[in-house]
């Protein structure tokens, strides 16, 4: 692929984006071009995101030429002088006998406004340029002439609202939805970016490159790509929230300003493979559930360290649960996981699910003792966790679960372990046990990658389910 010579390649691999100055404006500012970092290492992107600051570029120009009186143009203008008007932002007005007026900044100005197209020429010569130019160039020309109408000159309804503004606003919605320490996370996540960008700075004109800096502020103050990552994700919402209200402009998903921004790399997903949480092995379960292990566990932490193993629950999903979510379908007791009671949430919509009781937890009495806690007026599973914790209603169990792998198996040589060990341990029983895919993501609350199993599976049956879980099984000694 041919390099357009408006693009430059960073010693660190970032795209930057290079305009050079007419005679007259370097001697201005005494600068022979701009530069500014386009915020990616991928070429098509760059490319993309040039084709901003070729058109920031050309409406600075136009009104650096003090532009303000309308002149005719005799007769129809060609798709290509339309198309530059449109790129300098000039006003095209399609009249009712079928003539047009592209409306310029006066005869005086005329040639700077030459000029200025004279400068982008080179991203003008790109095909996939022209090409959008004609298409928008064309559009705008039919619109008009099906309406006989003049063309307005464009207007946005969009408020000017500072971005700090808007920031606050998002986090007085939010903050009755979201738990304390993800709501924490979200507040440090977007107000750095609102810091980073300008308060003050009117929100709709935040741009895909100003998301890039920041992006690149954040790497290299040595934040991890997880960590970014996150924080992108945050940001990507609170552009979908403003979008929603019409303090931005409308754009599809893709298109989200935060979208896209970080990817991982082959080499970083090595790494956090091989640094994330490991599965136990056979004998790390016998060790860590046999009955002299468990004594050093409180009875709620030994209930929860037991539902970890037989149903693959997140810690927070373990934590939440209420007597309520002890169900009966299709004639089997079931345990509900979902985000319907006050102070429960999940990871995502697929993490609502039904799922049975393995026999294994009814074997150990835990039907019993949620009858005997219903008998005392309680409605939790775990009555002493409080609600609305800051660090989630599964924070409890999740120390004390840590605390008791590394007294009684140590630490793994790479990697960690904790109670999403426990997740890993039964996604893996599963698929030893011959389980299909579909019904244990189903169990764990995980959404299958290929589209079509979402779009033309059906929901598994509880007894489907329930002689697939039937199979995990760790020893018949665990007690």
């Amino acid at each position: 692929m041919r390099i357009s010579n408006y693009l430059r390649l960073a010693p660190s691999g970032v795209w930057h984006f290079r305009q050079r100055l007419s005679s007259n404006r370097a001697r201005e500012t005494g600068r022979h071009e701009v530069t500014r970092s386009l915020g990616t290492r991928d070429l098509l992107t760059a490319q993309q995101r040039a084709l901003v600051f070729v058109q920031a570029y050309a409406r600075i120009s136009t009104q650096i030429g003090g532009l303000g009186v309308s002149v005719a143009m005799d007769g129809l203008p060609s798709v290509d002088e339309i198309a530059r008007a449109i790129a300098l932002g000039y006003r095209v007005l399609v009249k009712p006998d079928g003539t047009v007026e592209i409306e310029a900044s006066g005869k005086a100005d005329h040639g700077f406004a030459m000029s200025a197209v004279d400068r982008i020429g080179v991203l003008a010569k790109e095909p996939y340029y022209q090409e959008f130019i004609r298409a928008e160039a064309q559009r705008i020309i039919d619109q008009a002439q099906a309406s006989s109408v003049a063309l307005p000159a464009p207007a946005s309804n969009i408020p000017n609202i500072a971005i700090g503004k808007a920031v606050t606003q998002w986090l007085a919605e939010i903050k009755s939805s979201t738990r304390p320490k993800t709501f924490k996370i979200k507040t440090t996540a977007v107000e750095g970016f609102a810091k980073h960008y300008g308060e003050k700075n009117a929100l709709k004109d935040a741009q895909r490159i100003d998301v890039g800096n920041w992006v690149m502020a954040l790497r290299a103050s040595k934040l991890e790509t997880p960590t970014i990552v996150n924080k992108c994700s945050y940001l990507r919402g609170f552009f979908d929230w403003a979008k929603a209200r019409g303090y931005y402009p409308p754009f599809s998903k893709d298109e989200n300003p935060a979208a896209g921004q970080v990817v991982y790399g082959t080499r970083e997903k090595r790494k956090r493979r091989a640094l994330g949480f490991k599965p136990f092995t056979h004998e790390q379960i016998q060790a860590l559930y046999s009955p002299a292990a468990l004594e050093g566990l409180s009875e709620a932490a030994r209930w929860g360290a037991w539902i970890g193993l037989y149903t693959g629950a997140r810690v927070a999903e373990v934590g939440q649960l209420t007597l309520a979510d002890f169900v009966e379908v299709e004639g089997i007791a079931c345990i509900r996981i979902c985000d319907e009671g006050e102070g429960q949430s999940v990871k995502s919509e697929v993490s609502n699910r039904t799922i049975p009781v393995h026999p294994k937890l009814i074997e150990l009495g835990l039907l019993k003792r949620v009858s005997d806690l219903r008998k005392g007026d309680e409605k939790r599973l775990f009555p002493k966790v409080k609600v609305g914790g800051v660090n989630g209603p599964g924070n409890w169990l999740s120390k004390a679960f840590s605390r008791h792998v590394e007294a009684i198996v140590g630490k793994p040589e790479k990697g960690k372990f904790g109670f999403h060990s426990l997740r890993k341990t039964v996604v893996q029983g599963l698929q030893s046990a011959g389980v299909a895919a579909e019904l244990r993501a189903a169990y764990v609350g995980h959404e299958l990658d290929d589209e079509h199993h979402g779009a033309y599976s059906r929901k598994p049956t509880m007894e489907e389910l329930m002689k697939a879980i039937s199979k995990l099984g760790f020893s018949e000694d665990l007690a």
